[in-house]
Formats: C-alpha cells, structure tokens, sequence
C-alpha cells in the first residue's frame, strides 16, 4: 500500500473512531483579518473526489473566510505514531439540499442545538444567556467539503524523519514526490 492509500484508510477511520487522534483537525482559513485557525470534526471522507467533510454553522467567520480565499490548509496529529499530516484543498458548501437534508437527519437532537442559539459562533451570548431558535437550526447547518490537492506526511523518527509530499496527477492518480529534505 503507498503512502496516499494509507492516509486515505486512515482518515475514514478516523471519522469513525471517535478517539483516533485525526477525528479533530487544525483547520486554517486566510480570510481578509488575515490567517485563522480553529478545531473542526472530521465527519466524512470521500476517496473518489478527494474530499474531507465537516459541519459548520453558516454564522461562523470561516464561512466569510473561505468565501474570500478558499484554499485552506489542515493539520492532523497522531502522537502515538510521532506523525503530523498536512493538507491543502478548496473548502466550499455542499450545495446539494438532498445531501444536506440527509446529513442534517443523522444529528440527534441534543446536538442541533448547536446550530440553533441566536448568538453566531465566537460572538457573545445575546442577553447574557443561551437562547436557541430550533426553526433557524436547519438553516444555519452548512456541509463542508474540501477538496484535497496535496498532502504531506511527516513521521518522527529518531533514525531520520521520513517526509513525503503526494499530489494527484490530472487523471486523479496520487503521486508521490519522494523524501522532502
């Protein structure tokens, strides 16, 4: 197996596994306040488009950021394994109702009220209090896909690090650019 098929099975393992140290992920924006970076779960991959999935609220600054510049760069850690994972990809909104509706079902209810309070993510309470409007919930759930176009592999070893850049090629073959000094 090379290296891009194993970081392929690794990160849908880790949208199921909730303790596998991939599920939360560095995620970066460059909006126009400049660079940003939050925690965000990893809810889903797809390997045939290349794509990581998460959820967001439709209120929060990433969604202005990636509406500005949509490339965004992640950083996944394992510390068991001494290994860090970049990857650069085009954030955008699944704009598919029929997929979002779908994904919006699988949230239990204890979670909607996530998307639900009158306050937008990072912005204080309104009226000191948590207040929550259910009917906007729907609305301010946002699917977000990014499409990978490259990653870089980084394992810690005493031995020597081993660094690895893949890229796909124009057919959607992953390539492998050797050892990065």
């Amino acid at each position: 197996m090379n290296h891009a098929e194993e970081i392929w099975k690794t990160l849908v393992r880790a949208t199921v596994d909730k303790k596998h140290p991939w599920r939360v992920v560095g995620f970066s924006t460059a909006g126009p306040e400049g660079p940003q970076v939050r925690s965000v779960i990893l809810r889903a991959v797809n390997t045939a488009k290349h794509q990581l999935v998460f959820y967001t609220d439709s209120r929060s600054k990433k969604i202005a950021d990636i509406a500005y510049e949509p490339r965004v760069a992640l950083l996944f850690w394992n510390p068991r394994s001494n290994t860090q994972l970049r990857v650069c990809g085009i954030a955008a909104a699944e704009t598919s109702e029929l997929i979002v509706n779908g994904l919006w079902e699988r949230i239990p209810e204890y979670a909607r009220k996530d998307y639900a309070t009158l306050s937008a993510p990072g912005e204080p309470f309104v009226n000191d209090s948590l207040a929550y409007d259910f009917d906007a919930a729907r609305s301010n759930f946002v699917v977000l896909n990014v499409r990978v176009t490259s990653f870089e592999l980084l394992r810690l070893d005493r031995s020597g690090h081993v660094r690895v850049r893949m890229e796909p090629d124009k057919n959607g073959i992953w390539g492998e650019f050797g050892l990065i000094p």
